[in-house]
C-alpha cells in the first residue's frame, strides 16, 4: 500500500507509541499512584490531563500519518506534527515528572506545551482552509 504522505511511518509510529504509552500511564496512575494522589489531589487531575492530551494528540498524529495530501500544504501538516511531538514533550512529560516527584518548577514548562498544541491546531486549520479553497 502506497501512501502520499512521505512521513507516514514516522507519524503513525509516533502516534501509536504515544497512545500505547498513554494507556500504560493511565493504568499506572489508577493503580500505582494512589498514595501520591491522596497526598496531593491536584496531581491526580494533572496526571489525567496529561494522559488525555497525550492520547488525543497521538490520535491526531495517526490521522496526519494516514492522510494523503500533497504539495506545499503537506509540509504544513508535517510542521504541525513536529510541533505536536514537541508540545507533548513539554506538556505531558513536565506533568508526569512533577507528579512522580520532580520539583514544582516543572509545571512552569507546561504552558509552553499548551501554546505549541494551539499552534499545531491553527496550522491544521490553515491547511484545511487552503485546501478548501482549492
Amino acid at each position: 500500500m502506497k501512501f502520499l504522505n512521505p512521513n507516514y511511518y514516522l507519524w503513525v509510529t509516533a502516534g501509536s507509541l504515544g497512545i500505547a504509552s498513554a494507556i500504560l500511564l493511565a493504568a499506572y496512575g489508577a493503580h500505582g499512584l494512589e498514595d501520591t494522589f491522596k497526598e496531593t489531589p491536584r496531581k491526580e487531575r494533572e496526571w489525567g490531563n496529561a494522559v488525555d492530551y497525550q492520547m488525543f494528540h497521538g490520535l491526531a498524529l495517526l490521522v496526519i500519518g494516514f492522510y494523503g495530501g500533497s504539495g506545499k500544504s503537506l509540509k504544513m501538516l508535517s510542521v504541525s506534527a513536529w510541533i505536536v511531538v514537541f508540545a507533548r514533550l513539554l506538556f505531558c512529560v513536565s506533568i508526569y515528572a512533577w507528579v512522580l516527584g520532580g520539583p514544582f518548577s516543572l509545571i512552569k514548562v507546561t504552558p509552553f506545551g499548551v501554546i505549541l498544541f494551539f499552534v499545531s491546531w491553527v496550522l491544521i486549520a490553515v491547511y484545511g482552509f487552503i485546501n478548501l479553497k482549492g
